[in-house]
């Protein structure tokens, strides 16, 4: 399934979450997930990167190589939970 597609399913509270981890270097292509965004938020849900700090989408045709990862919710306390447990993983990784 293509990843607007998981947008849309998230949207339609489908999903409770979409995360997309690429391999370490791999920059992002802003057509991959500026639609996406859209749609999720309309719908209520947030987007963030892993980290939880919004996403630039005026760089261009990629995103910033400071994205490591892409997580799309229905917002609230269960994206909260998912950034903090990503925090705590990659913590003990460093």
């Amino acid at each position: 399934m293509d990843s607007q597609a998981k947008y849309a399913v998230l949207a339609r509270a489908g999903a409770e979450i979409y995360l997309r981890l690429p391999k370490p270097g791999y920059v992002e292509w802003i057509w991959d997930h500026a639609a996406g965004n859209v749609v999720i938020t309309e719908a209520g849900g947030q987007m963030t990167d892993v980290d939880g700090n919004d996403i630039d989408f005026s760089l261009g045709a990629k995103l910033s190589p400071n994205v490591r990862g892409i997580l799309g919710s229905n917002g609230g306390r269960v994206h909260e939970a998912v950034v903090n447990a990503y925090r705590e993983l990659t913590k003990e990784e460093e």
